[in-house]
């Protein structure tokens, strides 16, 4: 895998940083519109090539995959710019702000052969898959509760009258698409797509979410997912069962934890031994790549095509809209 990135925030020197301690994972090229925001990242990495235009980056032969870390609202069109030429790719979350935009990327890639992935953490993650394997146990699931809110190094901005990407809704920004996707996605790996979803959003003068609470109802279950990005709170989740618990300490983006309890006692599950959660999804990625394991590629695209419905859906709830996307 030899990757061109897309992006310079803090997501991409989080991902750049487990990636180069993957097999088979190289960074042939930085993308960035300002040369010497590249260059940083470039230098940081030992990465040679470094472009202010993505169709030059797209051009080049020796990079064969591209990452989008790009604002929300560019994920779309940079992905499928790069799937017309022939890259694989690997897209940040939210993948794309509807579900047509993520079902034509899908079936884009599916028609030219090419692996393509949302860049989510949790489902990767072996604590991730402990929970799964532990719901039978704790007996018929009847509450749910997931909190994943923190205070954003651009709320300030915002209140001094800025408008950041992360909080224009002409850039996708927002508490829903940023963080408390997390809390969806966890809640929809685990029990799929909910009968009914409502978003209740605290809204900026813009429009856009600062943070609200998500329910996802389900027959006989009901799970609530709060987010934010103007405070900070206790984050983890916790799964309530007739016969007993599941408890996941730190964001479900990272399922740092996890402790069952049932009146057998309890059960501590800490195998992810220190290591972040892109660690574990670069790891995971990489893995499929190797077997070439398209199917299980099919699969989770499959899930995100249907996180992105599920998005859509809370948000049309609420009553957001994105201007380029609507």
């Amino acid at each position: 895998m030899n990757i061109g990135t897309i992006g310079t925030g803090n997501i991409v020197t989080w991902v750049m940083t487990e990636a180069v301690r993957v097999q088979d994972v190289t960074y042939e090229a930085v993308y960035s519109r300002g040369e010497a925001t590249g260059r940083a990242l470039a230098e940081r990495f030992g990465v040679r090539k470094v472009y202010t235009t993505l169709e030059d980056m797209l051009a080049d032969p020796a990079v064969d995959w591209v990452y989008v870390a790009s604002p929300n609202s560019l994920h779309y069109a940079q992905t499928k710019a790069a799937l017309e030429a022939g890259k694989h790719v690997i897209c940040e979350k939210p993948f794309a702000p509807t579900r047509a935009q993520a079902e034509e990327l899908a079936a884009l890639a599916e028609n030219k052969g090419l692996f393509l992935f949302e860049g989510i953490t949790t489902l990767f993650l072996p604590h991730f898959a402990r929970i799964r394997e532990a719901l039978p146990a704790i007996g018929p699931v009847r509450q749910v509760s997931c909190s994943f809110c923190q205070y954003s190094s651009k709320y300030d901005a915002l209140k001094a009258g800025q408008t950041p990407n992360v909080f224009n809704p002409a850039f996708a920004g927002g508490a829903l698409m940023d963080i408390n996707l997390y809390n969806l996605y966890f809640v929809y790996g685990l029990f799929g797509m909910p009968q009914a979803v409502h978003y209740h959003a605290r809204r900026h003068a813009n429009g856009i979410d600062l943070g609200g609470v998500a329910v996802l109802e389900y027959p006989g279950c009901i799970a609530a997912c709060t987010g934010a990005k103007d405070c900070q709170g206790e984050n983890g989740a916790q799964i309530i069962g007739e016969k007993g618990r599941i408890l996941v300490e730190n964001p479900v983006s990272m399922c740092t934890r996890v402790t069952v309890v049932t009146d057998a006692g309890e059960q501590v599950f800490d195998e992810q031994q220190g290591e972040t959660a892109w660690y574990w999804e670069m790891q995971g990625i990489a893995a499929l790549v190797r077997a070439g394991d398209r199917a299980e590629c099919r699969r989770r695209m499959a899930k995100t095509v249907e996180m992105a419905a599920l998005l859509e859906r809370a948000r049309q709830d609420a009553g957001i809209t994105f201007p380029d996307a609507e």
